[in-house]
């Protein structure tokens, strides 16, 4: 199980697209919608939410961005998260956000 949430955090970072805050989805709306296409693996709503908070503190707004789009469309956009450029400093926050998530999430 605590593994499985990480997965799922990673599959989702890596089916991303972005779009302009401005309007942006609710935390709440995100998964809700996420969960309701199937899309949620093994998430309920309080995991979604959960994970969503550990996401906002922990990540940078560029992938937090990506993230956040990803889990409310679905959209892959595995090119825009490498052009992020430094890949370590992604992999670190996706690691970083997986201990928070153990930690607080479970």
């Amino acid at each position: 199980m605590k593994s499985s949430i990480y997965m799922i955090a990673v599959a989702m970072a890596a089916s991303m697209s972005v779009t302009p805050a401005y309007g942006a989805p609710s935390a709440n709306q995100i998964c809700t919608k996420m969960i309701a296409e199937g899309r949620g693996g093994t998430f309920d709503q309080a995991a979604c939410l959960c994970t969503y908070r550990i996401a906002d503190a922990v990540l940078d707004s560029d992938v937090k961005a990506l993230l956040f789009d990803a889990w409310y469309t679905g959209k892959d956009n595995m090119p825009a998260l490498a052009r992020l450029g430094n890949p370590q400093r992604v992999k670190k926050q996706l690691r970083t956000m997986q201990l928070s998530m153990k930690a607080n999430c479970e």
